[in-house]
């Protein structure tokens, strides 16, 4: 059946960003519609690339494909139930040959677009003697790393067209059995794999029991150089709220009652996983976290519970290792 316009909900895309969850439980007797899936590619199709080279591609596959079992064991053990419940997954793709294959002709499209002005200094002698050749001469590990940054902004519109059509998203980790998605998918070497992304209807509700708590605006952003904190527009924060990019942080009444319903509903273990209680408190003091009333609350609560564990041996040699490796201050995750 043909679709429609107005078969596609509306909403604002504000509400979208502030409204995407990363969703863990989904229904597994529920396909996500074709047009849904190619909504979301058509999202990331249209997302920016530079040269409009177009080096992002993607393989969508469900759970009767013939290298599902293949595909099972690659991915991190904490996501094989959510792959198995979810609708479809989608392989993003990084097409490394694109960059050098397809420059000259994405450029040539953009000046017959009209984006490549005068203007701006481009000239044909000069981007055929000095700017194609130079794109074309890049290394293949820079490449890779402008082309995956590419492929993120491509992933980031899917799941937010994904989020305005109901439907769930999450990126998933398939380190198990490294190379083995591209092993199963016989990828040419130009090719890189850059993230499992699964789909489906999620049982959870919508709101995944709140928005997750971030660090400070302040203490993410600068003003003018680095460190030096940039603070909202005045009376902004309230208005965002209003539009639905900033909304009730989480945990909402309910959200652990839920997951507990859930994990009795598949007969998987029920509870959250718990740090040790000197690190609840330090994290609950820390500065530079924007957290609500709700997760205090919760932090409180597990820290009255009581039966807290500790940091294992292992884990104290990791953090030496990060001060010691990499300049990077861990005692605070130290016994003192």
């Amino acid at each position: 059946m043909a679709v429609n316009a107005s078969d596609i909900p509306d909403m604002p895309t504000l509400q979208a960003i502030g409204s995407r969850r990363s969703y863990r439980y989904y229904d597994p007797t529920r396909t996500v519609e074709d047009w849904k899936i190619d909504t979301m590619l058509n999202a990331a199709r249209f997302s920016s690339c530079q040269g409009n080279i177009n080096c992002t591609e993607a393989i969508v596959v469900t759970k009767d494909s013939d290298l599902w079992d293949e595909i099972e064991e690659c991915i991190s053990g904490f996501n094989v139930q959510i792959i198995n419940q979810a609708s479809h997954l989608i392989f993003w793709l990084t097409n490394l040959n694109a960059w050098y294959g397809r420059a000259n002709d994405g450029l040539s499209s953009l000046a017959l677009s009209g984006a490549l002005t005068k203007y701006h200094g481009w000239n044909y002698e000069f981007t055929m003697t000095q700017t194609v050749p130079r794109l074309m001469s890049f290394p293949a590990e820079r490449t890779e790393i402008l082309l995956r940054f590419e492929t993120g902004q491509h992933v980031s519109a899917a799941m937010l067209a994904g989020q305005s059509l109901g439907v769930g998203s999450i990126l998933c980790a398939f380190g198990r059995k490294p190379g083995g998605v591209e092993k199963a998918f016989n990828l040419p070497p130009h090719y890189r794999f850059t993230w499992g992304h699964a789909v489906g209807y999620p049982l959870e509700d919508m709101s995944a029991g709140g928005q997750r708590p971030r660090i400070k605006f302040s203490s993410l952003f600068s003003n003018q150089e680095q460190g030096n904190p940039r603070q909202m527009a005045d009376g902004l924060e309230d208005a965002l709220k209003a539009k639905g990019l900033i909304q009730e942080q989480a945990p909402l009444p309910g959200r652990f009652e839920e997951i507990d319903k859930l994990a009795a509903d598949f007969g998987r273990d029920p509870g959250v996983v718990s740090w040790p209680e000197k690190e609840v408190q330090r994290l609950m003091n820390d500065d530079d976290w924007d957290f609500g009333p709700h997760i205090r609350d919760r932090a409180a609560a597990i820290i009255a519970e009581g039966g807290l564990p500790e940091y294992p041996a292992e884990m104290v040699e990791t953090f030496q290792k990060l001060m010691t490796e990499h300049g990077i201050d861990a005692s605070k995750y130290l016994p003192e």
